[in-house]
């Protein structure tokens, strides 16, 4: 009996294992060619980017690595790419929607905040998937890379998991990868690198006023409380308003020792 096409793809992504010589050729193929291609991203540590490099890069990765059989699966169904500010601290997800007619769509969401926060002349290595990179390109490959094996368990197995070893093993025989897990700066770690925690007591300015209040949460900007009779009642019996403010827009308050006049 002819295996079915997922079955037959399922058994391959299972089955074949690439020298890292191979892999090495194959990821600087992917490499030049989103270079070459792209009119926006101009160089390694880019500035730019779209949406529709990401569709580039997945044509790409699918090419070279899966002998277009990913996309030849999908068939019909709708792969969006999708470029996410809400996502401060992953480096991607992706998204498989059964809808109630049974179709079945695919999301890929690269974080790019974690990509643009990094790689500035002082800053600490980043490793993505157990790997260095030195510049934004190769860590968008990395992290492209891990949402492309958890795509193609989706469409041979329905699920997908990071943390299991079928992942991982997968994602070591194609790709290289030593880790599942990402080593990327993050906006909690920029703002604690000037001292900036959640509880810390800082002030900013905000419509000409000088506000003072602490931090309760760290995103993409920092969530500050202020202390107002007209704000929300929080759990210690006080009155509260928010304000989203820019990390870089902060001041830290020195907070007064014990015995200090």
């Amino acid at each position: 009996m002819i295996p079915q096409p997922r079955e037959a793809f399922a058994n391959m992504v299972l089955s074949l294992s690439l020298s890292g010589e191979m892999i090495q050729q194959r990821l600087g193929q992917v490499h030049q060619e989103l270079l070459s291609h792209s009119p926006h991203l101009g160089a390694l540590d880019f500035t730019r980017i779209r949406a529709l490099d990401l569709q580039s890069l997945f044509g790409a990765y699918d090419r070279y690595f899966f002998d277009g059989l990913c996309r030849t699966l999908m068939g019909s169904r709708t792969l969006i790419f999708r470029l996410s500010r809400r996502m401060t601290r992953a480096g991607g997800k992706t998204a498989r929607f059964r809808q109630s007619n049974g179709d079945v769509s695919y999301e890929v969401s690269i974080g790019i905040d974690t990509l643009f926060d990094g790689f500035g002349e002082t800053d600490r290595r980043v490793t993505v998937c157990g790997l260095e990179c030195g510049n934004r390109l190769e860590a968008l490959q990395r992290i492209f890379e891990h949402e492309i094996v958890h795509l193609v368990e989706q469409l041979c197995w329905e699920t997908s998991n990071c943390a299991a070893r079928r992942f991982q093993d997968i994602a070591a025989r194609f790709f290289g990868h030593r880790a599942h897990t990402h080593q990327l700066i993050t906006r909690r770690e920029r703002a604690a690198d000037i001292g900036i925690r959640v509880g810390s007591r800082v002030s900013f300015s905000f419509e000409g006023r000088r506000m003072s209040g602490r931090v309760n949460r760290i995103t993409k900007r920092a969530t500050v409380l202020v202390e107002d009779p007209e704000g929300a009642r929080y759990s210690d019996g006080r009155h509260y308003k928010s304000y989203y403010v820019p990390i870089a827009c902060l001041e830290l308050e020195q907070t007064k020792t014990a015995g200090a006049q």
